[in-house]
């Protein structure tokens, strides 16, 4: 495993499997990343009883602390019940709530937060001098059928249920470049605009975010009753291409 993680962007498939963080008890995080351990808000691994598959550590957060990703690297500061990194260097890409609405509500219908998503990713990228993408239905296709094999199989993975990442676009007949960010959470870390700070705050994620070359997305998010052991969980797939 590299020292820098990234997400699930190739232009031919090929099956990784990312490491992901929860947390047990009233809220979680887990941010899931293909080829290493993303970023979330934790304390240290912790793992008791049947669980859902999320492909690596699973660490609880409980008040403010600063930890490491792996042995050997810098750490990060978590605050508490802080909805976004302590000190967080990305919040200038983090639209307030009158360029997105909704980005801390959890009660809006799906299709609505599923908008602001859209409109937090494109306000992210419009910062770093980056071309919007365009939401397209078949790209919020693919990504509610990951969204729904997740689900199914209790698996947080981009290979979720045994699968190639991109099984489902190729399965279309697409055949352009593709990328996908995952991240699960419970409580109000599942909402918008915590969602996409915990991208920008893991190296590979934020890159896929940030690939010039993509031209459309698509966005799917659930919210889970029980997921394993964790409950009240809100899961975000967003799948870009660049056709």
């Amino acid at each position: 495993m590299g020292v820098e993680n990234r997400d699930w962007y190739r232009d031919e498939p090929k099956s990784r499997r990312g490491v992901s963080v929860s947390r047990t008890g009233v809220l979680l995080i887990v941010v899931g990343v293909v080829g290493g351990l993303l970023l979330a808000g934790v304390l240290q691994a912790k793992t008791r009883g049947p669980a859902a598959t999320y492909g690596g550590e699973q660490q609880s957060h409980n008040g403010a602390t600063k930890i490491s990703l792996l042995p050997g690297l810098p750490g990060i500061s978590v605050g508490g019940d802080g909805l976004y990194a302590k000190n967080d260097p990305w919040k200038a890409y983090l639209a307030d709530e009158q360029t997105c609405p909704g980005g801390e509500r959890l009660d809006a219908p799906l299709a609505e937060q599923a908008n602001t998503m859209a409109c937090l990713v494109n306000y992210a990228r419009r910062q770093r001098g980056l071309n919007p993408v365009t939401t397209v239905a078949f790209l919020d296709q693919t990504s509610l059928a990951k969204a729904a094999r997740i689900v199914r199989c209790l698996d947080f993975n981009h290979d979720a249920c045994g699968e190639a990442p991109d099984s489902d676009i190729r399965a279309l007949g697409y055949r352009g470049a593709w990328g996908e960010n995952l991240f699960i959470a419970g409580g109000r870390y599942g909402a918008p605009r915590p969602a996409l700070d915990g991208w920008l705050n893991s190296p590979g994620h934020r890159r896929n975010l940030f690939q010039p070359e993509w031209r459309t997305q698509g966005i799917a998010v659930e919210k889970i009753a029980k997921f394993g052991r964790d409950r009240n969980m809100v899961l975000w797939v967003n799948e870009f291409g660049d056709e």
